[in-house]
């Protein structure tokens, strides 16, 4: 297992963390889309707070806790996307979960990137380069395939395989959008991850 598989992964803390507000959508989705958002458009800590009410349609205000925890959730989020190690790691269920809750909270996670980046406006500053246009068709693909079609994610490997393009893509077309934000590792090279058909 690597440095990376080995870092704690809060999924099920954002999950407790939203239970009691109804939220609308899974913790996963919020990643995706903040991370699709940031592509193309700063945003401050009360921005960020509006969006997430309206994102998962919360039944009330989060408590001071869950409201730190958001604003801290934001602050690492950039850090990480601007390129600061290897240390930005999708907010999905861990590896003891079933397999179909897996593929649903990262079709989820890339529903939300795209949700985020077209709110953005990124792909409205110029012509999309192809790499792009690619990754974020597969973006849509990933996006369709159901929580119980495990023919995409059949094992473990191919999840993890799937999992890393997108955890990637997500990097290399942040710091494409913002390359003064990124520092010298294979993301920020311009090697934009392959596409997956």
């Amino acid at each position: 297992m690597s440095e990376l598989e080995k870092v704690a992964n809060p999924f099920d803390d954002w999950d407790e963390r939203f239970a009691p507000l109804n939220a609308l959508n899974s913790p996963a989705e919020l990643q995706g889309m903040l991370c699709g958002r940031l592509c193309g458009q700063a945003m401050n800590e009360a921005d960020w707070l509006r969006l997430v009410s309206d994102f998962m349609a919360l039944t009330e205000e989060p408590d001071q806790p869950t409201t730190n925890a958001l604003l801290e959730f934001l602050t690492q989020t950039r850090q990480q996307l601007s390129g600061e190690g290897f240390s930005f790691v999708l907010l999905l269920p861990d590896d003891e979960q079933g397999m179909a809750e897996r593929v649903e909270a990262l079709s989820q996670w890339c529903h939300g990137f795209l949700s985020g980046f077209g709110a953005s406006g990124a792909a409205e500053q110029g012509q999309l380069e192809q790499e792009i246009a690619d990754t974020l068709e597969d973006f849509s693909a990933i996006v369709q395939v159901a929580a119980d079609d495990n023919d995409a994610a059949s094992t473990e490997a191919d999840f993890i395989e799937v999992a890393e393009y997108v955890r990637m893509s997500a990097l290399t077309l942040f710091q494409h959008y913002h390359p003064e934000a990124a520092e010298p590792n294979d993301a920020a090279q311009g090697n934009t991850p392959k596409t997956v058909h």
